[in-house]
């Protein structure tokens, strides 16, 4: 089993795995266990979809079951409470140990009219749940024996993929069983993965979602892209719950899409209910509604290929199952179910809201900021005066890291949704940033407005809660020329309605645009890169300013032994070894401090297993630092060399 994460807020994942290792016991107990879970839900109530179909319509209590449906039995859309007592007593039947988390954070939840991941009898093959329980046991088998051949487990994925019932739920019960092996690909995060992280999900499976070979494809990238200092999310639960916290609201594509999704999905039920049957084709759906759907959407020139387009994406969200070309079944056809539907019901199929937890400087702490926390109410009481802050330090002092964590602490919960985030580079122009204009779906320009005008009305409409644009690597940029008059509106005293100017664009010729009181910008700045212009004075006197520095002290040591086990005595002797570089750096004429290695370089990133502490300082040495340094001594390979030989004791 993987090393066990110390953050408070996955605090599941040992009960999560425990309780999958000791449910693979009962493989060839499942009378036994399906008892068991009935008696559960004759004495707690909300698990009432127990009852199997078979072929002579006449339900009856299910005989057999899976291990992921077991599983998910405590991971449907239910109260926290309704979970933890439901998990409590699966854990007391077949004997898990270990604690009943007391909050499911980053824990991806089955829809409650679709948590079987199999059939029912009557559609269902003989094998099907065996199938299940073979691809449960490859992957636990998998996950926990280092260097493991995956032929096995990809085989089994295939093999599952192909059951009744099972499509990106399958990820999401590799995730519940090895919270830090394996990821969820539930749709929240494929949207995370692919819009935010930029990693391609390709999709050359069963039923059109990702084969076994694709989904370890993902897995690698993204646990190659963890070690990343700087990089978003460091673990498989941290990306999940940071999937969960990403504000859609910020996508107009992505509102669009669920709405169209869920009015698409409505017509098929109606459909499907009229010819009492759930297999339909492309034409019968648009014999039926193509007129109707063309006078409820009429700015849409192009209904017929949404139309195409929306089917795909029910089908890779397991609601159809494509048969052949034109041709359909809606998987969820439910007779009696169906009955309530009229032409007028509209679902919503949007995820559920999550509740946010409180944030302090004591969470902050908790998660690996080694600042003293006098200095963390500083920086905080800065921000709240001036409402512009940089953060600014050589590589590695985790600027991009703390950005969003004050943002946390100044909204006083962990929350996304209030968090804008944008990255200066050379080419990003006022036009990218706050409004230009851009062709339209129909071939016209149009005034687009960019992220920090977006930011900007959410403030104002909210005015009473607080809200964060953090810009990374802002001289990356030509800051100056990105915010252009919106320089002026970024002081703490014009922050009001009377200090509103016109905007180089306008969409009426009244429009005025202020910065309110409750939007706050953190930026961060890399001092050591030779490539970088210095920031314009004028906005160098709208901002605060914050140095961080290299941090590898008792606070630093402490967190890195109690959570990865690396001993003291080699931590502190990394300390001694980097101190004694950055001295020889800030000494350097053509460098300074500014060059210094930061301590993210010897932090590692949540869910990283080390065995050996000193062979990962050293992979840490040849991989990260010395090409640094290289790059830092381009003309003087020596001293590289030599620097080299002072890390390694060489």
């Amino acid at each position: 089993m993987d090393a066990v994460e110390q953050d408070v807020r996955f605090e599941w994942a040992d009960f999560y795995q425990a309780f999958a290792s000791q449910l693979l016991t009962w493989r060839n107990r499942r009378e036994e266990l399906v008892a068991g879970i009935h008696r559960i839900a004759a004495e707690i109530g909300s698990m009432s979809h127990l009852q199997d179909k078979p072929a002579n319509g006449v339900p009856h209590p299910l005989k057999d079951i899976c291990p992921f449906t077991t599983m998910g039995l405590f991971n449907r859309s239910l109260t926290v409470t309704n979970r933890r007592n439901i998990a409590a007593s699966l854990a007391k039947l077949i004997g898990v140990r270990e604690k009943v988390p007391e909050s499911f954070d980053g824990i991806p939840l089955l829809n409650n009219q679709k948590s079987w991941f199999f059939g029912y009898e009557k559609s269902r093959k003989p094998e099907d749940i065996d199938t299940l329980w073979e691809m449960f046991s490859q992957a636990i088998s998998f996950a926990d024996t280092p260097n493991a051949d995956p032929a096995d487990f990809l085989f089994s994925y295939d093999a599952a993929s192909n059951v009744r019932n099972v499509g990106w739920n399958l990820t999401m019960g590799l995730y519940w069983l090895r919270p830090w092996f394996y990821p969820t690909l539930d749709s929240q995060s494929q949207y995370y993965i692919q819009k935010v992280l930029n990693i391609k999900i390709i999709k050359k499976g069963a039923k059109g979602r990702c084969s076994g070979h694709n989904y370890q494809t993902v897995a690698l990238a993204l646990k190659k892209a963890f070690t990343q200092p700087n990089y978003p999310v460091h673990s498989f639960p941290e990306l999940s719950l940071a999937a969960w916290n990403i504000d859609l609201q910020q996508s107009n594509d992505e509102v669009e899409r669920l709405t169209w999704k869920a009015y698409l999905l409505n017509k098929i039920k109606v459909l499907c209910l009229r010819k009492d049957s759930p297999f339909f084709s492309l034409r019968e759906l648009k014999e039926a509604y193509l007129d109707e759907i063309k006078a409820d959407y009429p700015n849409n020139n192009t209904i017929e290929s949404s139309i195409s387009y929306y089917l795909q994406k029910l089908r890779d969200d397991d609601e159809l199952e494509f048969q052949t070309p034109g041709n359909y079944e809606y998987l969820n056809f439910d007779k009696g179910e169906l009955q309530s539907i009229t032409e007028e019901t509209v679902e919503e199929n949007v995820p559920a809201e999550i509740p946010h937890k409180p944030y302090a400087i004591s969470n902050l702490i908790d998660e690996g900021c080694f600042l003293e926390e006098e200095k963390i109410q500083f920086i905080l009481q800065r921000l709240q005066a001036k409402k512009n802050l940089i953060l600014q330090g050589p590589p590695g002092t985790g600027k991009t890291w703390l950005a969003r964590r004050l943002a946390y602490c100044l909204m006083g919960e962990e929350t996304s949704k209030r968090i804008s985030a944008v990255q200066f580079h050379p080419t990003l122009s006022y036009e990218d940033f706050i409004r230009g204009w851009r062709p339209n779906n129909e071939g016209r320009l149009a005034l687009v407005d960019g992220p920090f005008l977006h930011a900007i009305d959410k403030a104002v409409n909210d005015p009473t809660t607080k809200y964060v644009i953090i810009i990374e690597e802002i001289n990356r940029g030509n800051p100056a020329q990105i915010f252009g008059e919106t320089l002026t509106l970024m002081e703490a005293d014009k922050r009001t309605p009377n200090e509103a100017l016109e905007l180089s664009y306008r969409s009426d010729m009244d429009e005025k645009t202020y910065i309110p009181e409750n939007l706050y910008i953190i930026g961060t700045m890399n001092i050591a890169d030779r490539s970088l212009a210095l920031l314009d004075l004028a906005l160098r006197r709208r901002f605060a300013f914050i140095d961080l520095k290299p941090e590898f002290n008792d606070a630093w040591k402490k967190w890195v032994n109690q959570r990865f086990n690396v001993s003291l005595e080699t931590l502190a002797l990394i300390e001694s070894k980097l101190t004694a570089l950055n001295e020889k750096l800030s000494r350097d004429a053509a460098l300074g401090p500014q060059f210094c290695i930061g301590h993210s370089y010897v932090t590692p990133p949540a869910g990283l297993k080390i065995d050996d502490g000193m062979a990962w300082y050293e992979q840490v040495v040849e991989t990260e630092i010395c090409p640094l340094l290289a790059e830092y001594w381009f003309d003087a390979p020596e001293k590289v060399l030599d620097a080299r030989k002072g890390l390694l004791n060489i």
